[in-house]
């Protein structure tokens, strides 16, 4: 592969998760938490067919969607990784359960270097993928926080609360255990601690092209109001869900 056509694919996966950010969903009313990102429809679900123009996702609640795609669509696979490959410095983003003060992670996507920044804050989320895909409530709302990870450190179980929330940032010092690791997200503006129950999803991006796409594979695609086609369209490798 050229080196051209490497930072190409790149930038499209970089167009996934910048283009995470915003207000609305085709499966969630939004949070009540402020946000200043652009409306976008996020829509997850399993790939039924591929048109031209489009392709028709069948989504978590048992509904038909038809996604439009065109030459600016990005597509990246939706790989899976673990806390053992969590450094500290990582730019990361979690989607959560609970209050702000109680944030406990449903899924950690740990994004490559050059994804450093992508997203950047704490806004409005819908039900991620890794409950929506469960049979969770289509109907729940949650927010995304994408930052810096300052530490990470070892900590008890506790209860998970209805409310979600997605957390990105960069870590920086500490350790977990099996039970359950605690980081510390920094991100522009703000500060989060999140609770990382064992067992959580953790996903990495890699850069991928539309000719990968085969019916039954499990999509996460977001759209924005002033384009034709999907902005991206991220797809999980090997049957995996795309939990975010």
């Amino acid at each position: 592969m050229t080196t051209m056509m490497k930072l190409a694919l790149l930038g499209g996966a970089m167009a996934v998760m910048s283009g995470c950010s915003g207000k609305q969903s085709v499966d969630a009313k939004p949070s009540a938490r402020a946000s200043t990102t652009p409306a976008v429809t996020r829509v997850r679900g399993v790939l039924q067919d591929i048109g031209a123009t489009a392709l028709t996702i069948q989504t978590y609640d048992g509904k038909s969607v038809s996604v439009p795609i065109d030459a600016k669509t990005n597509f990246a696979w939706v790989v899976g990784s673990s806390l053992s490959t969590l450094k500290d410095g990582d730019f990361v983003g979690t989607a959560t359960t609970g209050p702000d003060d109680a944030l406990r992670a449903v899924e950690l996507v740990i994004f490559p270097e050059a994804m450093r920044g992508s997203g950047e804050g704490h806004y409005p989320w819908d039900v991620p993928g890794a409950i929506a895909s469960m049979g969770g409530d289509a109907n729940g709302s949650s927010a995304m926080t994408n930052g810096t990870v300052d530490s990470q450190s070892a900590m008890t179980n506790g209860t998970v609360q209805q409310q979600s929330a997605m957390t990105d940032g960069t870590v920086t010092a500490g350790a977990g255990k099996a039970s359950e690791t605690k980081l510390t997200i920094s991100y522009k503006g703000g500060k989060a601690q999140v609770a990382v129950p064992v067992g959580t999803p953790i996903v990495r991006f890699e850069p991928t092209t539309r000719s990968v796409l085969t019916k039954g594979q499990k999509l996460f695609a977001v759209s924005t109001p002033d384009a034709t086609g999907a902005k991206s369209v991220a797809i999980g490798k090997d049957g995996l869900t795309p939990p975010m």
